[in-house]
């Protein structure tokens, strides 16, 4: 295990952090994701690399930009699941605070779609 600050974009971090809150039940005004929320996308985006569904692969309009508002959430992370994101934003071309953007907002649109359900009774 090791520790690692990640960065997310505010509107995927509030995002995750109210899809939680909504989830879990709760009426909450937080707008910082959990570390869990962080690993499940993770872990979730990684999974995904093989399917070749639509939106997976970091889109080439957003390759210039970043989030103009950042937060940080700390992560206790497996060194080879850290090595994967990592690895994953060289081979796609950017930084893993641009991946890990990417993959909040894809695991954000997955769920309203009913897909992560679909995959979770699939397996």
């Amino acid at each position: 295990m090791t520790t690692v600050r990640v960065r997310l974009g505010a509107f995927a971090g509030g995002m995750l952090a109210w899809k939680h809150q909504r989830d879990a039940g709760k009426a909450g005004s937080g707008t910082e994701p959990s570390s869990d929320d962080v690993l499940r996308v993770i872990r979730f985006y990684l999974k995904e690399k093989g399917g070749g569904g639509t939106g997976w692969s970091y889109p080439d309009l957003l390759r210039e930009g970043s989030p103009d508002e950042e937060i940080e959430v700390e992560l206790e992370i497996e060194d080879s699941l850290w090595r994967e994101m990592r690895a994953e934003a060289a081979r796609q071309h950017v930084s893993v605070t641009q991946l890990l953007e990417h993959a909040a907002l894809y695991y954000a649109a997955e769920l309203d779609a009913g897909r992560v359900t679909e995959r979770i009774l699939e397996s």
